[in-house]
This record gives C-alpha cells, structure tokens and sequence, in this order.
C-alpha cells in the first residue's frame, strides 16, 4: 500500500531551494506498480518501473514539456556506444558500495544533467555481481568514473535525442554500485519492454494525466508524456 501524501510531482522545478514562477507541485491519485517488480532476489530489481496518476493535469509551457515514448516498431533504442541524458537532484560525490550520504548538503539542489554513453550486455554483466535481466535493462557510464547517475537521481529519465530535436525515453535510473565509481557503471530499466503495458494501462485511465517513474522513489523527477 502506497501512502501518497509522501510522495510529490514536481513540474517545472530547477531549485528545490525556491518555488519559481512556472513551478507546479501535484499529487498522485493513483500509483501502478508493474506486476513483476522484483526488489529482491534475482534478476535484481527485475521490472523496476510504476506508473503514476496525477490528482490534476500539469500546464504545459516553456519550461514544462513533454517528452515520448519511443514507437514500438522502431525497437529498443537503448544501443550499445550510443548516447543518452540523464538528469536529476542526486549525489554529488562518489559513492562507494553500501555507502550512504551523510546529510542532505550532499544532494543537489540544482537540477544537473549529464551525459552518458550505453555499455554492451556483455560488461554490463562482467561489471556486475548481482544477476540482473539485460532484456529489460541496461547499463551506462564512463569506466573512469567521472559521470554517473546517483542516490536520489532514481526515477529519472534516460533520454536520447532524435531527429528535429525529438527526445525520447529509453530507459529509467534504476540502480548501481555505488556512484561515479571506476569500472563500474549504472543500471537502468529499459523502457522499449514495457510499452505495451504502458499503453495498456493508460488506455484504462486517463492518459493526459500519467506520469513515468521507477518504483518508490519517483517524487524526484518524472517525466510527462
């Protein structure tokens, strides 16, 4: 059961500090957990991914604006040596294994973004101890560890750009090894295996009022589409 007066929609935020101008803070109604989340056991974190209901409809603009699923016929655009953007109020610092931030100071207030470079099923098992299912996620990152998504970027988009500056989600942050650690990389639900039950569960709601997230932690970013 979900207590939904803990969670929070945010659109149009960029400091959490303020409430700007074009800032919209909405409820959900209503919060759709795909059936085969698996938060323990293997595959790790198997079908890691929720739809969420709004209370009300979200006012499109300048700085609110949607981005789209991918068209199921084009296939997984999550591919191996391609980039995406992933963004979110996350960690700052690296972060090892079972690590955890001491105070809030070490999230960011700023909205960051960075980009990240998709990795081969084949490392992104090799880097892994956990047994995870590479038809439904993906790995990326620099092996050097300078980039990263982090504790608190959970939920986030990862978005590629097509052409006339279409973007479109492939994946959703999910997990990883710490952050921003060397050789490692992070963990992130594909979107391209879930499509039909996307549509199939907007199709029984109202569909203007949907947002995308990973399970539990989606109050830090969502995407509207």
């Amino acid at each position: 059961m979900f207590f939904f007066f803990s969670y929070q929609i945010k659109a149009g935020d960029f400091n959490l500090t303020v409430k700007e101008t074009f800032q919209q803070d909405i409820s959900p109604k209503k919060i759709f957990v795909h059936p085969r989340f698996q938060p323990i056991g293997e595959p790790y974190f198997d079908g890691d991914i929720a739809l969420v209901k709004l209370s009300t409809e979200v006012e499109l603009g300048v700085f609110v604006r949607t981005v789209c699923l991918p068209e199921k016929r084009e296939g997984d655009l999550a591919v191996p040596n391609t980039r995406g953007i992933v963004a979110g109020w996350g960690g700052t610092r690296p972060l090892k294994h079972y690590e955890r931030f001491s105070h809030g100071k070490e999230l960011s207030n700023i909205l960051r973004h960075t980009s990240l470079k998709i990795q081969s099923d084949h490392l992104c098992k090799n880097k892994s101890s956990l047994q995870f299912n590479s038809k439904t996620a993906f790995c990326a990152g620099d092996r050097n560890g300078d980039r990263d998504s982090c504790f608190g970027d959970s939920g986030g988009g990862f978005v590629r750009e097509k052409k006339n500056l279409k973007w479109v989600v492939v994946g959703i942050v999910s997990w990883g090894w710490g952050c921003a650690q060397k050789d490692k990389y992070g963990y992130y639900t594909r979107i391209h295996p879930f499509l039909d039950w996307i549509r199939e569960t907007m199709e029984t709601e109202d569909c203007k009022l949907f947002v995308l997230a990973i399970v539990f932690v989606f109050f830090y970013f969502c995407l509207f589409f």
